[in-house]
């Protein structure tokens, strides 16, 4: 478990200081991103299989959604190395092995190199166990940054384009807009090969589980406006499912969880920013 601290510590490092090198002036646009517009949706409700309990109504401000999971060229490119067990198959193929803390690195090297301001303050002492690494959200920077779990569900459901009429992101048939363990043959596959949503996002049911920003806990029964999950816990919200995973996980209500230090082949990440 240390090991695995000082490894994610010493990335955090690392990404920071390669990205002050190459951080440059501007970098306001949104390449690569889509725009999903702000509205309500019936969060953890399914049309076609069984609800996430409790659903609630939830409302999101308006944000930007990577169209593609993070690949492994962008990883490699910016961090300097490729961390993926399926990493001799192609740079199109989405990063994994990456841990939560892993994501929240990237993405602040990723915005110091486009010049803009980091969301994420990173403190604590690894020494003394992963309950005393913190990282603080400052929301009022409009640099790259994981979704929370909510702005996850809306873009993958469609937003307001959809209203979130499919089982899954972008149709109610997984063989169509998901790679998973019946159609994956036992590994991730290049990103955008499959149908993408009704916002022109690919690959957000299957291929890999996505980190998202919040803590893993039970859903509230209460209306929502821009929750950002539970204020602590044990282990950080993913979304999605996987190659190697069954194709009801690859549904847009479904969600599991993992330790913030954890790697998997399965577990990738895909990048937002506030407008």
């Amino acid at each position: 478990m240390k090991r695995r601290i000082f490894a994610a510590i010493a990335l955090l490092a690392a990404g920071a200081a390669f990205a002050r090198q190459e951080a440059g002036p501007g970098g306001a646009a949104f390449g690569g991103m889509a725009r999903v517009e702000g509205g309500t949706f019936l969060m953890g409700s399914c049309p076609t299989g069984r609800n996430v309990e409790p659903a609630r109504s939830v409302t999101v401000s308006a944000f930007y959604m990577g169209r593609l999971p993070v690949t492994q060229r962008e990883w490699a490119e910016l961090m300097g190395w490729n961390p993926s067990r399926f990493r001799f198959r192609g740079g199109s193929r989405p990063v994994e092995r990456v841990s939560w803390l892993d994501a929240i690195g990237f993405a602040n090297a990723k915005s110091l190199r486009a010049g803009l301001e980091p969301v994420y303050a990173i403190s604590g002492h690894p020494r003394r166990g992963p309950a005393t690494v913190t990282v603080t959200w400052d929301r009022a920077a409009n640099g790259y940054r994981l979704p929370t779990e909510a702005e996850w569900e809306f873009a993958a459901r469609g937003g307001i384009a959809c209203q979130g009429n499919f089982a899954f992101s972008g149709g109610d048939s997984a063989d169509e807009v998901a790679w998973h363990s019946g159609n994956s043959r036992r590994g991730t596959r290049d990103v955008g090969a499959k149908r993408p949503n009704a916002l022109g996002i690919y690959d957000m049911s299957g291929n890999v589980w996505e980190w998202v920003w919040d803590w893993y806990g039970p859903y509230p029964s209460e209306a929502q406006a821009d929750p950002a999950g539970a204020p602590s816990g044990y282990s950080r919200a993913m979304r999605g499912g996987s190659w190697n995973n069954a194709s009801t996980l690859a549904r847009s209500v479904a969600r599991s969880r993992r330790t913030p230090f954890h790697r998997w082949d399965a577990l990738g990440l895909r990048l937002a920013r506030s407008p």
